[in-house]
């Protein structure tokens, strides 16, 4: 450890310039890290959120809700305990006071005495009652939304109060309003029928419908794949870029140093010290690197708009940070090879 704080002193240009080069790495991997997971809740918050197991479909409805139409036929058919009926819709609202103000959302509508009713974190939680009161999502808070607001449904003109609001809960980008299965007769008077019957246990297969898990339910949301699969491609390439570039950095860092390693070889220092002293150097260098990365993402986390979804939970930097020092020590292999390998006279020149 004296060799390695003595030389990180005696470098600092050198070393700061590394150092800075995994920072810029972790905290971009951290950041798209965010990005996805945020992107990910977005989508299908409303449903992660709730003790929801087991989704029954339409047979044939290729595990969209939208693509479900179930009947109150299907519903005692089913027969299941602690089932509950469930529809969405993806529609605009409009603040009363405001005509030209609208905002796409998605109704969740359910039964208020359910598992599905949503806990609130501030006002009142959602019941079966024939009125305007509803309960919404916080992200529409960020639209100027506040409890006793009203707001119009832009298709039926239903007016509905804001009595009280859930945690960011969102369905395709958009945040959830709920409404009971009588609120939402006054927007679609046609309707009787709704989109899944939900449970909270498991269950494998329903002759006739499509039984799909919660994790499958999210997957098929229209967009969910694309934007998961292109961010953390993009990550699994900065994991394997970093690895090279770290590499070659570590390598040219030691080779300008195989002189003096040969030195001090030759005065005694034995190889496993040199070894250790590479290791806790580079291990060093990248831990100060990674926890300057963590403290600055949650410091633009904390500045970044409402509007944009942005989700990093400590598991996720944990793991991250892991990760890299994971690479930071695969990296220095080969400088090791080369640090065990040296010939302290050819290293010092006493072959010339």
């Amino acid at each position: 450890m004296f060799l390695t704080l003595k030389e990180l002193r005696h470098e600092k240009l050198k070393f700061g310039a590394l150092g800075l080069i995994i920072f810029l790495i972790v905290f971009l991997v951290l950041f798209i890290t965010g990005l996805a997971n945020g992107l990910a809740n977005d989508s299908g918050s409303a449903l992660k959120n709730t003790s929801a197991q087991t989704f029954i479909l339409q047979k044939g409805s290729e595990k969209r809700l939208n693509r479900s139409q179930l009947t109150d036929a299907d519903w005692n058919k089913v027969n299941h305990r602690n089932a509950a009926k469930l529809s969405v819709a993806q529609m605009t609202i409009q603040k009363s006071n405001k005509a030209s103000k609208k905002t796409d959302i998605a109704y969740f509508v359910t039964d208020a005495n359910s598992f599905l009713n949503p806990k609130t974190i501030n006002g009142q939680k959602l019941k079966n009652n024939d009125n305007n009161s509803v309960v919404v999502s916080s992200k529409l808070k960020t639209d100027g939304y506040k409890i006793g607001d009203t707001f119009k449904d832009s298709t039926s003109k239903k007016v509905f109060k804001i009595a009280g609001f859930t945690d960011n809960t969102a369905y395709s980008h958009t945040p959830v309003i709920y409404l009971n299965f009588k609120q939402y007769q006054h927007i679609a008077p046609q309707n009787n029928n709704f989109n899944a019957i939900v449970l909270q246990s498991q269950l494998k297969q329903k002759t006739g419908y499509q039984v799909v898990d919660k994790q499958s339910l999210i997957g098929a949301i229209p967009g969910y794949s694309a934007e998961q699969g292109s961010l953390y491609l993009m990550i699994g390439f900065l994991y394997l870029i970093s690895l090279f570039v770290l590499a070659v950095f570590f390598y040219i860092i030691n080779l300008q140093k195989l002189s003096d390693f040969g030195t001090l070889k030759a005065l005694g220092t034995s190889t496993p010290y040199l070894v250790r002293h590479v290791i806790t150097e580079m291990g060093l260098l990248s831990l100060i690197s990674i926890l300057l990365s963590f403290a600055i993402t949650y410091l633009i986390k904390l500045v970044l708009p409402a509007s944009m979804p942005f989700s990093l939970s400590s598991g996720v930097l944990l793991g991250t940070g892991g990760l890299f020092i994971l690479i930071t020590l695969l990296s220095a292999l080969l400088s090791l090879i080369k640090v065990i390998k040296i010939d302290p006279i050819t290293a010092i020149g006493g072959n010339n």
